[in-house]
């Protein structure tokens, strides 16, 4: 994710249930394959599913997925925040941007001061709430509908680019005792 489609994304993560279900499960299959394998993972979450790049095994992931979707629906919410998640540039961004503006109309129209204090509470600051925005606004841990299909490898030009994980609404079955 970019500073410049940041927006956009995170219109479509509010705008869709089920893109913040797979980001959800983005977020604990990354958590889980991590656990596996000691490499930086990044992935990206749609409709249709979500991607994990920095791994070229489509079992492995489909088997973390699995494996994820089994530990969020175990109460490990936590699996569905990750720290390093695109939301965090976001929330820092917009956070700067609304303390420099905060600053210049109560401290003069601009100063260095002003630019350093905004970038340093910014950072932490957004480092402190993009936690709390992913588990509220832009992830959905009950992932009880989601029905994990396949995993394919994705390739682009001559090597590997992610594995793309399928999923797709299923039914939900209630019972009543």
């Amino acid at each position: 994710m970019t500073l410049i489609n940041a927006p956009v994304q995170l219109f479509y993560l509010l705008t869709h249930p089920e893109v913040r279900k797979n980001h959800a499960l983005e977020h604990a299959t990354i958590h889980v394959l991590e656990e596996l394998v000691p490499v930086k993972l990044s992935g990206v979450s749609n409709p249709n599913g979500f991607i994990i790049q920095g791994v070229s095994d489509p079992y492995l992931v489909l088997q973390a997925a699995h494996e994820a979707k089994r530990r969020l629906l175990s109460d490990e919410k936590d699996l569905a925040v990750h720290p390093q998640c695109g939301t965090t540039s976001v929330v820092t961004a917009l956070v700067f941007a609304i303390l420099f503006i905060v600053f210049s109309i109560f401290f003069g129209l601009f100063s260095f001061v002003n630019l350093l204090l905004s970038l340093v509470l910014g950072a932490i600051l957004g480092n402190v709430l993009s936690p709390w925005v992913q588990r509220y606004i832009t992830t959905d841990w009950r992932v009880h509908d989601v029905e994990i299909e396949n995993a394919e490898l994705i390739i682009r030009g001559w090597s590997a680019h992610g594995v793309f994980v399928h999923t797709r609404k299923g039914d939900v079955k209630w019972s009543i005792r």
